[in-house]
């Protein structure tokens, strides 16, 4: 691991045994994204989205802006046309009305996804022809 003294503060994020953590670097953007969660039980595809905006992301986490005031869950799925792909992500931090996400999982939309994620294929269809682009996929 890096001399983590050497980096400058924000660069590193101090772990609850008081250890650091190194922060991946993060590409500012301007992207398009979906956020989506639920359970199945209220919305009948099992998703609740809203649309976001992507300030920067790594491949750790992003800095996501919404335009209202709107809570939404710990645990949701960011979804990112441009890329294809979908994280499973955690907030990990909120300042209106910005909200800092962790990813713990990367989901290819290009590619066959397990039946309980096959909604993310829909939705980032949905986004794509919304925002002029056309996502293709091989099921």
């Amino acid at each position: 691991m890096a001399d983590t003294h050497l980096m400058p503060p924000d660069a590193r994020l101090r772990n609850s045994d008081h250890t650091f953590q190194i922060r991946l670097p993060r590409r500012r953007t301007c992207l398009n994204g979906k956020l989506a969660y639920g359970d199945g039980i209220f919305a009948p595809d099992g998703a609740f989205t809203l649309d976001c905006s992507i300030r920067d992301i790594s491949e750790g986490g992003a800095r996501i802006v919404l335009s209202k005031r709107q809570h939404i869950p710990v645990s949701l799925y960011l979804i990112v046309v441009k890329f294809a792909v979908a994280y499973h992500a955690d907030v990990v931090w909120l300042t209106y009305p910005e909200r800092g996400l962790k990813f713990s999982e990367k989901y290819d939309l290009a590619a066959p996804l397990p039946g309980d994620l096959k909604f993310l294929h829909r939705l980032w269809a949905e986004l794509g022809a919304r925002n002029g682009i056309t996502p293709s996929r091989d099921e």
